[in-house]
């Protein structure tokens, strides 16, 4: 017992140690550090040092840090700004959910892959990285720009309804067949689920902090984590992932957060778990199959695909808001970021894909999420430098009177 817990302990070490160390160095060139902390799984994963190795241990440690991840995320939208968005940020939304949707599932019908595997590979394609896009705009200056409004919404609304989606693809995972009767009542399941908690829980958690005083319970971290493990477990219990309970609830949450002082303390622990998730994919990702050239071809052939399905997405809205804006949006649309590791990460521990499947989708989110922030910074300077990019109002830009939103 105790040569065990050494054993855990030296892994986990290992991994927190040299995620942070990549996942710093990658910032440090401007790169997101969720690719640095999915390099560092790999340097010390059986694929080069052999450091650390799959065990159930390590496994639950990443589910924690992928549960904290998304309640984070939720935390830091409220339903409000969802509704303030206009119908620019629904149309890329939706558009940014349906292409990509439905070029992953072409690509696994001509591979000759199982419907509920196509599906996957679509699902895979549909989240936007919110954190990605937000750093790249706060980073420019932009964050309030019309154009970033329309991203912000968007992806928060992509981020929804995807974990909607994954819910009806992770509930079919036990059975081959897709059929309309299978997929109505996982995503009835799914959407009512995603319904309840927000619009009951959102009036009902601003009816209970109107009746307290922050100051007695803003020491409460402890309920809020049990919160986010319980509305977790629960969505598990619904035949969703857990991660979409963390994230909902987070969102519930979020119409409190500025009376307490919890919100940080969720970062940190956030911080210290969900590098570990990442590192674990870069563990259990075969380094051998990237140099296998079909891999990279396949690989290459998804990020195309979910280029263009969320490019296309954004250009869209060029009627409304012309090409130079819709250009913005559908490439900042494009980065998928630590959400779509989160769900490939799922799609391998539930044996949905295999390694090589694991490998080429991975190849797409660590391109997609690369090159997009670069091309992005590329359109806003140059635009910047042109004078397209006057400075607005911050209540005027996030449709709001106080100034507060996305």
């Amino acid at each position: 017992m105790h040569e065990e817990l050494s054993n855990i302990l030296i892994s986990m070490f290992c991994l927190v140690l040299s995620a942070q160390v990549l996942g710093w160095l990658m910032s440090r060139f401007g790169q997101p550090r969720v690719i640095g902390q999915v390099l560092a799984g790999v340097l010390v994963g059986p694929s080069l040092l052999g450091l650390v190795h799959v065990n159930v241990t390590l496994q639950a440690l990443a589910e924690f840090g992928a549960i904290f991840l998304m309640f984070a995320v939720g935390l830091e939208n409220r339903l409000r700004d969802l509704l303030v968005v206009g119908k620019e940020a629904i149309i890329v939304a939706i558009l940014g959910i349906i292409l990509p949707l439905l070029g992953g599932y072409a690509f696994g019908y001509v591979h000759d892959l199982t419907k509920i595997q196509s599906l996957f590979i679509g699902t895979s394609m549909v989240a936007t990285s919110v954190g990605i896009t937000a750093q790249v705009l706060n980073d420019l200056g932009v964050i309030n720009s019309k154009y970033a409004r329309i991203i912000l919404g968007a992806a928060v609304i992509d981020d929804i309804l995807g974990l909607a989606i994954l819910g009806v693809v992770s509930g079919m995972a036990n059975g081959e067949e897709v059929n309309i009767i299978g997929v109505s009542t996982t995503l009835a399941i799914s959407l009512g689920f995603v319904g309840t908690v927000l619009l009951l829980g959102v009036p009902l958690i601003n009816y209970i902090q109107s009746h307290l005083n922050p100051q007695k319970i803003s020491g409460g971290f402890g309920l809020i984590i049990s919160l986010s493990l319980g509305f977790a477990a629960l969505s598990g219990i619904a035949g969703l992932a857990p991660i979409i309970g963390a994230f909902l609830i987070g969102m519930v949450l979020a119409e409190v957060s500025d009376n307490y002082d919890f919100h940080d303390k969720v970062h940190a622990l956030e911080s210290f778990l969900a590098p570990v998730f990442f590192a674990m994919v870069g563990v259990q990702l075969p380094l051998e199959l990237l140099g296998n050239g079909e891999v990279l071809f396949n690989g290459a052939v998804l990020t195309i695909i979910a280029v263009l399905g969320k490019w296309l997405g954004g250009l869209a809205i060029t009627p409304q808001q012309g090409f130079t804006i819709a250009n913005k949006v559908g490439v900042g649309m494009v980065p998928r970021g630590e959400v779509g590791l989160i769900v490939v990460g799922i799609g391998l521990s539930t044996n949905l894909i295999d390694n090589k499947l694991f490998a080429e989708i991975v190849v797409m989110i660590v391109a997609t999420t690369i090159l997009a922030p670069i091309a992005l910074r590329i359109l806003i300077k140059a635009a910047t430098d042109q004078g397209n990019t006057p400075p607005i109002k911050e209540a005027d830009a996030l449709g709001t009177s106080d100034g507060k939103g996305i």
